[in-house]
């Protein structure tokens, strides 16, 4: 070859784009799942008859609505998936692995009737080899991938305290990956087999750090070059480096290689989340043999226990909340849709961080937190209770290690978690105060040191933490001194306590440990939309009281300049199986339903933490309520606005500055029907307004003024409850002559912790009077209905709480005896018709002959 043929020849190889034919094919496996919800003998095998199973796609849980019925369980055991997918000659001469994003929880895997492999651990992916388990020829093949899932409880696996639903099922997507002999490890933890570290930032430069391990399966040694480009947002190429290798046959070979300094970088942060990416390349000549794509941002942040977190050498406060993935309906099993929507629900209300509580999710909320600007803290699932034995140990720390490396690449992750309140149990797996079993807990700090020293060996540049509640003991046996970063999750002022403890309380640990970087891992209160009230206090779900609650540790936060951050508890309603409050098997802390309603809350750390210029009348959640005549109502706007004008039908109320918490309260009186609301303002860009309608039910005390219709009451409560007919059970009151209401009774609630049954009707029967007496309607003669709701409140042997019920002296009910007829927390509705004669209305008697009487709910009804 002459030389000018050989220079053109090379020219023409150096100006071709890179052939991509032997590159990897990546197919989703997500529809056309058979499914059956049981165990079956040999169901992996291929001949197995699965025409009866059900069809699904992918994800896919059995568990999305069993833990929300009466039973006060969800099924926990073992299913079966099958799916039949054709391959042909196009995967001769590649390796095939199957890639799980998440499965709940132990995954056993087949391929055509063989056993391809065990994945212990519901919230990580993994991924199997199986080259030599799929059958392949010129035609079409058919290939059987079966998947037993077991979600059962195990006691080698975390989570074992579990304060959330354990959905089972192949709940993530599902990959067929099929990559050249020659390629990076894809069997690294689930990782994609390329770290990418930036060990030096400023404003003026960074410095890149790329570790990758190439596998080649081939029967001859391989030589290549491995080749990691650096792009920026705009896809234009600002650094690279590449590297002549040789690997032999059979063998792996690690490689670490340093980027050229890239000069003044746009650095990430979550108001500006510069986001540039690297593709890693496999190549023999022209030939493209294995690519992959990871993102790269630059940033450099600290923790100080004095100043808090910086992000690129400026103070940042982590104004943050936590996130459980279920979703009303669907539980774990969400799309890539319902993952956007979240993230974005999150990001809109202000925040600039997010603890991903209690378990790593899907993969595409971390790439959204790297594309939206949001901070993450990822933990994996030891909550509460650990089992401080080996088999549990070595389960956690591959938990670790999966988790850091499958998501080491996102700039958006900044601390990685070992454990949650792991001092809440017992050895005995018992829910205790004060931890004095010096054996259990040197075993414990022993497995909690190891684990946190796993995360700092995997990334020595993130941060380690674990998450605390309030106990001293965290300090005593010197746990909190473990991690880099101490987190605590505080309550006062829901479980115990008033808001206002919230400083004094932090104050003091910080003034007792100074050099501990603190940070608020959870806060916060529930409310449920269906009760409401003008004078909340704690425990009584509404979303008023919430609201003063999370004003209350606004406030205070301003004040404690050493946080490092604050994360709510937490964005959104989620399960929580076996707990009571108003509604069940709920835990209402959310800023959003679980169905993804934003409540009134939501709008109070928006107006506090985003600076779009907002409005907000918060009475969405209070839209029918139900009033006297002459009575007053709140209106509540959060705006972040210099001044708002309130507007009621059509009339101006006055103007008013936003306080320090962005909040202008107004006292209005509403008329009967529809009440239109308006509240506006301005800035220097935009007028703002927001419009809501009030629908008030106005009722008159003295029941014999006009036409008796009905009234319904929420008995031994302050609170107004609006049912799924969109009756208004109103608030409770002592009778009055003329009017109606309770004789004697102390008002309570039930233990937050019962579970209701055999009603829809849950936040009714939350409160009751106990040790009721009678309760008066003083209507006119009549024809009316009467309806009665009771639940046994205690939990106490049949006999020990008897009582009878009359009706003007008629007795209508003998003997009624809640736990011996009904049981504990089942909740019993009787419904009576009775008349009222000779101008003495309707006096309901409770006769005590054992215990106390108690009463949930009283509703009368004139009979046409």
């Amino acid at each position: 070859m002459t030389r000018k043929l050989l220079l053109f020849v090379l020219l023409l190889a150096l100006s071709c784009p890179f052939v991509k034919g032997q590159s990897r094919l990546i197919w989703s496996l997500n529809d056309g799942w058979k499914y059956l919800p049981n165990g079956a003998d040999f169901a992996q095998r291929p001949k197995a008859d699965d025409s009866k199973w059900e069809t699904v796609d992918l994800p896919h849980t059995w568990n999305a609505k069993d833990p929300f019925d009466d039973d006060e369980t969800s099924r926990r055991g073992i299913s079966w998936y099958r799916k039949k997918i054709m391959l042909d000659s196009r995967f001769k001469n590649k390796k095939l692995y199957l890639n799980f994003e998440g499965v709940g929880q132990v995954a056993d895997v087949y391929v055509n009737g063989v056993f391809a492999g065990q994945h212990k651990g519901g919230y990580t992916a993994f991924t199997f080899d199986v080259t030599h388990l799929v059958k392949l020829s010129d035609k079409p093949t058919e290939n059987l991938i079966a998947l037993q899932v077991n979600n059962a409880q195990n006691d080698f696996l975390p989570p074992l305290s579990i304060g959330y639903a354990s959905y089972g099922g192949i709940y993530r997507d599902v990959w067929l990956v099929a990559a050249s002999k020659l390629h990076f490890d894809l069997l690294d933890h689930g990782s994609k087999g390329v770290y990418i570290s930036t060990p030096a930032v400023s404003a003026a430069s960074a410095s890149v750090k790329i570790k990758s391990t190439i596998v080649n399966d081939a029967e001859t040694e391989q030589k290549f070059q491995i080749q990691h480009i650096i792009y920026n947002a705009q896809n234009k190429e600002v650094g690279s480096v590449l590297k002549q290798i040789a690997v032999g046959a059979g063998q792996s070979i690690k490689n670490e290689l340093d980027v050229p300094e890239i000069k003044n970088p746009k650095l990430w942060s979550p108001d500006h989340p510069n986001l540039y990416h690297v593709k890693s390349i496999v190549r023999q000549g022209t030939l493209v043999i294995d690519e992959i794509d990871n993102p790269l941002g630059f940033r450099w942040f600290s923790f100080s226990p004095n100043e808090g977190f910086s992000l690129n050498g400026q103070k940042l406060v982590l104004r943050g909340t936590n996130r459980h993935q279920d979703f009303k309906d669907k539980g774990d099993a969400l799309t890539a849709e319902d993952h956007y929507r979240d993230m974005k629900l999150i990001k809109e209300m202000g925040c600039n961080f997010l603890r991903l509580a209690h378990y790593p999710q899907a993969p595409e909320v971390l790439q959204l937190a790297d594309k939206m600007g949001l901070l993450i803290w990822e933990e994996i699932p030891l909550v509460n209770y650990m089992n401080p034995v080996p088999e549990f140990f070595s389960n956690s720390r591959n938990m670790i290690k999966e988790m850091i490396r499958q998501n080491y690449n996102h700039p958006s992750v900044i601390v990685w978690g070992s454990m949650n309140e792991v001092l809440l149990w017992s050895e005995k797996a018992e829910r205790i105060q004060v931890q004095d079993n010096m054996k259990y807990i040197n075993k414990l700090k022993k497995y909690a040191v190891k684990l946190d020293s796993t995360v700092r060996a995997e990334d020595p540049l993130r941060t380690s933490t674990m998450a605390m509640h309030m106990s001293d003991d965290y300090d005593k046996f010197k746990l909190s001194d473990v991690p880099g970063l101490a987190s605590y999750n505080i309550y006062n002022g829901w479980y115990s306590g008033k808001p206002e403890e919230f400083k004094p309380i932090i104050d003091a640990k910080h003034k007792a440990n100074p050099m501990q970087v603190l940070f608020i891992s959870e806060y916060g209160a529930e409310s449920d939309n269906q009760v409401n009230t003008e004078r909340p206090v704690r425990f009584d779900f509404t979303g008023q009281y919430q609201r003063i609650f999370h004003e209350a540790y606004i406030m205070q936060m301003r004040q404690m300049p050493y946080l490092a951050g604050t994360a709510i508890w937490n964005q959104f309603d989620f399960s929580q199986p076996n707990v009571g409050g108003v509604s069940n098997n709920m835990n209402q802390k959310g800023m959003v339903t679980w169905d993804r309603k934003p409540k009134d809350v939501y709008y109070l750390y928006k107006a506090n933490w985003n600076p779009q210029p907002m409005v907000y009348i918060a009475s969405r959640d209070w839209q029918t309520r139900a009033g006297l005549k002459n009575a007053t109502s709140t209106i509540v706007v959060y705006s972040n606005l210099n001044e708002v004008v309130l507007t009621l039908n059509g009339k101006q109320v006055s103007t008013k500055k936003p306080d320090a918490l962005h909040k202008c309260v107004w006292t209005i009186q509403l008329q009967s029907g529809e009440n239109k609301i308006a509240a506006s303002g301005s800035n220097t860009q935009q007028d703002v307004t927001d419009n809501f309608t009030v629908n008030y039910r106005i009722y008159d005390e003295n029941l014999s003024a006009g036409p008796f219709r009905e009234i319904a009451v929420n008995v031994g409560s302050d609170v107004q409850y609006i049912d799924g007919s969109n009756h208004i059970w109103i608030e409770d009151r002592p009778y009055k002559s003329g009017s109606f209401g309770h004789i004697g009774g102390t008002p309570a609630m039930l233990n937050i912790k019962t579970v209701k049954k055999n009603t829809a009707d849950n936040p009714l029967y939350y409160s009751y009077q106990d040790g009721i007496k009678g309760y008066r309607f003083d209507v006119a003669d009549g024809t009316y209905e009467l309806e009665l709701s009771f639940i046994e409140s205690d939990k106490i042997q049949k006999t020990e709480r008897v009582f009878d019920v009359l009706v003007n002296g008629d007795r209508l009910i003998s003997d009624l005896d809640l736990s011996g007829d009904c049981g504990f927390g089942v909740a019993l509705r009787k419904k009576f018709i009775i008349t009222a004669a000779d101008n003495k209305g309707i006096n309901v008697s409770f006769n005590a002959k054992a215990g106390k009487a108690t009463l949930s709910g009283i509703r009368l009804r004139a009979v046409n």
